[in-house]
């Protein structure tokens, strides 16, 4: 199976954690849409994380996985910041459901994530002939 679409398979356990905990927040304890798409971001983060690490990405043996972690962590956290934006831009200001709002993001910044979750999981000298 290809790499991109073990990534987008293993971002599906994510996916149905957060949309139900996005509804959960916003229609049943009343948060602000924006702060609880923000947990909602970390707790997918948290679970892509985990599911890149041990089912999409080669593990690089020379990088600690809790380096990995903070790593992806902040790297995706660009990613996550500037879905945040566009999520409130459409849920606030342009009136879309929050939760067409929060699939249609979820398209959108797939292939950024993938293209980045590569430069984490894979070994820094990937791609460079054995030495010697």
């Amino acid at each position: 199976m290809p790499r991109l679409v073990r990534f987008l398979a293993a971002g599906l356990p994510a996916f149905l954690v957060a949309v139900p905990l996005n509804w959960l927040l916003v229609s049943h304890f009343h948060w602000p849409k924006p702060v609880a798409y923000a947990v909602v971001l970390w707790a997918q983060v948290s679970v892509n994380f985990f599911a890149c690490f041990y089912f999409v990405f080669e593990r690089a043996a020379a990088r600690p996985s809790l380096a990995q972690y903070w790593h992806f962590l902040a790297g995706i956290a660009v990613f996550r910041a500037a879905d945040w934006a566009v999520y409130t831009a459409m849920v606030e200001w342009a009136g879309v459901p929050y939760l067409a709002a929060q699939l249609l993001n979820v398209t959108l910044f797939a292939l950024l994530k993938y293209r980045f979750s590569a430069t984490v999981f894979e070994p820094r000298d990937a791609g460079r002939p054995p030495a010697g």
